[in-house]
């Protein structure tokens, strides 16, 4: 079975040239504009932790496993270049789900401009695990970093939190279109995505002193029920988000950000240096918040 599926993956998948990357042969090559920035990031997604495959689809477990990837990529405001896939499923796969589980990051590997250029498979009589590596390249000037946030900056998010385990974990489109929009405004100080949960990768970009303060009104909460505490509960803390977090200068203008961005941003809190992260509730009155998330 294993030969069967290299086969498929050869005849699906572009083939190494002397001048482009490719599979099938015994390393792949890369070839990068000589004013960028390569940056590479890798996840290991594993059946039971990160997905369940009794229970959803090998096409979508497929399209999370390189999406999580390129969540990251985003998050430094690079664009997607190459990626690096290797498996190691279980030993009553058959070819069938092997095709259905590339499928889906074919399909997303082609909407996004990546090009799978390799990896490695084996079988075992364990779960389901896929390991994947992406490159991405940005100017160097550009790249985002999560420990440039700098007080009285303003925090957004682009878009709702929470609640993703009910689905959008593994249907989210990574926000490489804001990324790159992010990238290009030096106002825009720290970025990262949303994968721990909201207080977690808060907690990420204030070093040293820094601390913030929420509006709880603010929150944008995905599939609201109407209670409140509940909604920002699970947006504070579910994780699986991938929507970026990133702090813009207290004076900038957030009209032309706005604009350039494709749809709404949300903007949440403040940077202060209290170092702790606070809510600030509809009554006026304050609360401390839990430095914890999402443990995978």
């Amino acid at each position: 079975m294993e030969a069967e599926f290299i086969r498929w993956l050869k005849s699906t998948l572009p083939q190494q040239s002397p001048t482009n990357g490719g599979i099938g042969d015994d390393c792949s090559t890369m070839d990068f504009n000589v004013d960028s920035t390569p940056v590479i990031t890798t996840d290991a997604l594993v059946d039971q932790v990160h997905f369940n495959v009794n229970s959803q689809p090998l096409d979508l477990i497929g399209r999370k496993s390189l999406a999580v990837n390129l969540s990251d990529i985003a998050a430094m405001g690079a664009t997607p270049v190459y990626a690096v896939v290797s498996l190691i499923t279980p030993g009553h796969f058959t070819l069938a789900d092997l095709q259905e589980l590339y499928t889906g990051m074919i399909t997303l590997a082609q909407e996004t401009g990546t090009d799978i250029i390799g990896g490695d498979f084996n079988s075992h009589d364990g779960p389901l695990t896929i390991s994947i590596t992406a490159i991405g390249t940005a100017a160097r000037s550009a790249i985002k970093y999560r420990f440039t946030t700098q007080v009285n900056d303003r925090i957004f998010v682009t878009g709702p939190l929470g609640r993703s385990l009910d689905g959008h974990h593994l249907t989210f489109s990574p926000r490489l279109i804001e990324g790159s929009i992010l990238a290009r405004y030096p106002d825009v100080h720290s970025v990262t995505d949303i994968t721990d949960g909201l207080v977690v990768d808060l907690d990420a970009v204030l070093t040293g002193d820094l601390g913030a303060m929420l509006q709880a009104a603010s929150i944008p909460c995905r599939h609201p029920t109407g209670n409140s505490k509940a909604d920002t509960s699970h947006a504070f803390y579910d994780g699986e988000d991938f929507e970026l977090l990133f702090t813009v200068g207290a004076q900038a203008d957030i009209g032309a950000l706005t604009e350039a961005l494709p749809h709404d941003i949300y903007e949440i809190g403040v940077v202060n240096q209290t170092n702790i992260i606070q809510l600030e509730l509809q009554d006026g009155s304050k609360k401390t918040l839990a430095i914890t998330g999402y443990e995978h």
